[in-house]
Order: C-alpha cells, then sequence, then structure tokens
C-alpha cells in the first residue's frame, strides 16, 4: 500500500550547505503526476531533537526557560531542549541537556516518540521526554547551569496551573511563545 497516494520525492539539491542546517530543493510529483518543486532546510545532524517536559516531584512546577533565538531576533519562552548527538539516545540527551540548560538533574519517566513540529519548512524532528525533578535533592536545591556560551537562558519554574497566565504575562512585555509551550498550556486548561 502507497501511503503517500501518487505523491513521489523525485530530486533533492542542497542549495546551500552549513554546519547545523542544509536549505534544498526538492522536486516531487503530485498525485495527478504534476512535477513540483518545495524549499526546505534540512539538519546536517542524525539524532534529531529532544524537547524536556520537566515537573517538580514535591511543588509540580514546570521548569521552563526563556531563551534568545536569532532567527526571530528575539527572546521566546519555551522547554528545555537540544539536538540528540549522533549515537546518544533521547533519554541521555534529554538528562544532558536539563543539566546543561537549567542546571537540575532529573529522572526520565516516559519519552514520547518523534513528532514534527514544522513540517512545511523542515524535516527536523522532536521526541518529547518527560521528566521528574527531585527538588530535594542536594544538586537540585542549588543548580548550576553549564550552557553554551552562545546560549543567553533563564530558567522559570512555574506552578501548572499558573502556566497559561505567565505566558501572557511574558508575550505582553514582548516575548515570544513557543509553539510546543503554547499547545502543552492549551491542553492544561481542557
Amino acid at each position: 500500500m502507497n501511503k503517500n497516494k501518487g505523491f513521489n520525492v523525485v530530486e533533492k539539491e542542497v542549495k546551500y550547505a552549513g554546519k547545523w542546517l542544509n536549505f534544498e530543493e526538492i522536486t516531487y510529483s503530485d498525485s495527478c503526476g504534476h512535477t513540483r518543486h518545495w524549499e526546505n532546510v534540512r539538519r546536517t545532524t542524525k539524532g534529531g531533537a529532544v524537547i524536556i517536559i520537566a515537573k517538580m516531584l514535591h511543588s509540580e512546577k514546570i521548569v521552563l526557560i526563556r531563551q534568545f533565538r536569532p532567527p526571530i531576533n528575539n527572546y521566546i519562552m519555551e522547554f528545555p531542549a537540544g539536538l540528540v548527538d549522533e549515537n546518544e539516545s533521547f533519554e541521555n540527551a534529554a538528562i544532558r541537556e536539563l543539566k546543561e540548560e537549567t542546571g537540575y538533574v532529573g529522572k526520565i519517566k516516559k519519552v514520547i516518540p518523534p513528532i514534527h513540529s514544522s513540517p512545511g519548512m523542515t524535516n527536523e524532528s522532536v521526541a518529547v521526554a518527560i521528566v521528574e525533578i527531585d527538588e530535594e535533592l542536594m544538586e537540585n536545591k542549588n543548580p548550576s547551569v553549564a550552557h553554551e556560551s552562545t546560549e543567553d537562558i533563564q530558567v522559570f519554574p512555574i506552578e501548572q496551573g499558573k502556566i497559561a497566565a505567565f505566558l501572557k504575562e511574558r508575550s505582553d512585555t514582548g516575548d515570544n511563545i513557543d509553539a510546543k509551550l503554547m499547545s502543552f498550556s492549551i491542553g492544561l486548561g481542557f
């Protein structure tokens, strides 16, 4: 059974090759046999990415970050996240990225298989790691971040019931809101 129902990628041409991303033009045929073209960005890394929904065990706060993102020339509220290194598991990447970006050490509760958040633009897939942080552990009492020098990150543990109001406040001050975080916030309201 052909799951693409007549659609077929014929060629991918790299128009620009960068360190982390390639800009490509895809030539494909549609279900009527017409040749079409599509521009997209493709990750050069092989492992994909992971976002971390980290919940504190005792306070039940969710750990969010505020980070400057050059493509939007602004700060954005989002979940901790990062690229998965080649031959690294989603679980290991999630624990590593959580520590680097927030200073917290957590325990993986579940990993949701990769999803695509912007398939019209990129092939990037993102796994979702659900992580529990025991804030009573000594290493979590005064977390120390170890993010890269190119990252500008602030950490915000927010009560679950206050996330929607917090995001509105951040948006009102000019911050952007990541789609995955906003979807999570909307889901909490259902």
